[in-house]
């Protein structure tokens, strides 16, 4: 079976596979399953760039091996995996941001979509902020911390959309992902510190799934939407 006709179906099908074992209370599937998505991603990349660095950025496979760091470290219990894992996912939207900045530079005239982006996000961050400070204690300086590379992330994800040959590619995968990401970790933060429902879990998982795998899509299609656009245009 080819990961390259197959590979996000397969993806799914493990993501729901996950969120019925969190419904079902199956421990060791749940385990199991949540660390099994990146590393398929990972097959996944593999299979349309190759395991090689050469004419490709290295930032994409940091960057999800971050977010395999973070899997695991979640999935343990206690505040301190808690923190290690932000620090994974951290590593994860550092790695994606300078990623975005390399095909896509920050160009004066072409800021609308990364205008539109601090807004909305302003706006998010404040609201998620505004509903859980009370319980934040000792975490406030990491989970703001947090908000501001994830926020950077999705703002340098808004403006690929400036640049003529990535614009298709950013709309279909890069910016959904980076707002289902936001979208994952505004639910992670509100059930943590102010829900504890466990059921929770399972939104939390839909999100952050669709949100890894559009990334990684984007980073497998992105070469092929540049080429259709001649190369004078090739950086918008």
């Amino acid at each position: 079976m080819s990961l390259r006709k197959y590979g996000p179906l397969i993806f799914l099908f493990i993501l729901l596979f996950h969120c019925l074992s969190i419904h079902l209370q199956w421990s060791e599937l749940k385990f199991i399953s949540k660390l099994l998505l990146v590393p398929f991603l990972m097959l996944m990349l593999g299979a349309f760039k190759g395991f090689t660095w050469k004419q490709q950025s290295w930032l994409p496979w940091l960057g999800l091996l971050g977010a395999l760091m973070g899997d695991l470290l979640l999935a343990l219990p206690g505040d301190n995996f808690f923190l290690f894992g932000m620090i994974g996912f951290m590593t994860t939207h550092f790695c994606n941001s300078l990623y975005f900045l390399q095909l896509q530079p920050l160009k004066p005239g072409k800021l609308k979509p990364v205008l539109i982006a601090c807004i909305l996000l302003s706006i998010t961050c404040s609201i998620l902020v505004y509903h859980i400070k009370d319980q934040l204690g000792p975490m406030l300086f990491p989970i703001m911390s947090y908000m501001g590379i994830i926020s950077l992330m999705t703002i340098l994800a808004a403006n690929l959309a400036a640049s003529e040959s990535l614009k298709r590619v950013a709309l279909l995968f890069y910016i959904p992902g980076a707002c289902f990401f936001v979208i994952s970790d505004g639910l992670l933060a509100l059930n943590k510190f102010l829900l504890h429902e466990k059921m929770m879990d399972i939104p939390v998982m839909i999100t952050y799934g669709l949100a890894i795998l559009l990334l990684t899509l984007g980073f497998i299609n992105t070469e092929w939407w540049a080429k259709k656009i001649p190369s004078k245009n090739s950086r918008g």
